[in-house]
């Protein structure tokens, strides 16, 4: 008898451990901050989530692997993740930052519109969250509907309906939270400097002050890239009303990366080069006297090379 409760104690003291050692949201976000480097923390993070026991970690945890993939640039994958949290009905796990699913759809936007993916984020924006009854989110829901139309456009004459658009909801108290985004973007595409003007006066410590008076470095993501802007403008005298015609823009070469570091252009000039692209590197420095690299090939006569990239795997964008 004495040996079966020694037995009966010895299998509770292997029990126990394991039922208090179960991964929570918290946890596990709590052993990714440990690793040696945010791809490492990804790893765990994209193995462990899926494996959370309850709907409430698995979202939160969902939440946090967007916000890492989204920090690291890694911004379809972030995208997904954010995707997968909002769709789990679920309240916020023990321990972890709350958000609401309208949040977290807002996310899923953000980041498809930073690879210029406006399809997925126009799906998202027609959603449920079109019909939010928190004002906050409305605005959001608002900014990025118009970012998701000058993702669309291809010339300068193709984003006039989004500015005369955001040049409203820069006056208008209810678009008072995104009002510095706005602002910049009115700054960005236009070029007027009193938009910039506005920005420093009215949201000084906002991050999009700092950015117009170059003290931080834009995100170089194919939104504020390669949105049409005032210098591109293209018009030939035409007949009709509107006095003039616009003129497609022709895009002479696509980008498929831009690097802060030399050694990374390389590396990816040379995987190029193997498969038999001509790749070149293009230096460009910012106003905060950051020099970028831009890897690009030319577009060749048949006008092929857009889709030969992507066929070889690689997300590549039309620049002029």
């Amino acid at each position: 008898m004495s040996k079966r409760i020694l037995a009966v104690f010895l299998l509770a003291a292997f029990l126990v451990p394991a039922v208090s050692a179960r991964m929570t949201a918290k946890s596990v976000m709590t052993e990714a901050a440990k690793k040696n480097s945010v791809s490492e923390s990804i790893s765990y993070l994209k193995k462990n989530v899926p494996q959370l026991a309850t709907a409430a970690d698995k979202r939160s945890g969902y939440a946090f692997l967007g916000s890492v993939q989204e920090q690291a640039g890694q911004y379809s994958d972030a995208q997904k993740s954010y995707s997968l949290a909002a769709a789990i009905e679920a309240g916020d796990a023990d321990g972890m930052p709350k958000k609401s699913s309208e949040q977290l759809v807002l996310d899923a936007v953000r980041c498809a519109l930073s690879v210029g993916d406006w399809e997925s984020a126009d799906s998202y924006l027609n959603s449920a969250v079109k019909k939010s009854k928190d004002k906050r989110i409305i605005a959001y829901v608002n900014l990025y509907a118009q970012w998701s139309a000058l993702c669309r456009a291809e010339t300068t004459l193709d984003v006039s309906s989004s500015v005369e658009k955001l040049k409203e909801y820069s006056g208008d108290p209810d678009m008072k939270v995104v009002a510095p985004s706005v602002l910049l973007t009115l700054h960005h595409i236009t070029g007027d400097v009193s938009y910039a003007a506005a920005l420093r006066s009215e949201f000084p410590q906002s991050l999009e002050a700092g950015i117009v008076s170059g003290h931080i470095t834009q995100m170089p993501t194919p939104f504020w890239y390669f949105v049409p802007r005032a210098e591109f403008v293209d018009v030939t005298p035409g007949d009709g009303e509107s006095g003039g015609k616009a003129r497609n823009s022709v895009r002479k070469k696509y980008q498929i990366g831009f690097f802060k570091e030399q050694k990374n252009a390389d590396a990816l000039v040379e995987r190029l080069r193997a498969l038999g692209f001509s790749a070149k590197i293009e230096f460009e420095t910012r106003s905060s006297g950051t020099t970028y690299r831009l890897v690009y090939i030319e577009e060749n006569d048949e006008g092929t090379v857009g889709s030969l990239l992507k066929d070889a795997g690689f997300d590549c964008y039309p620049v002029e």
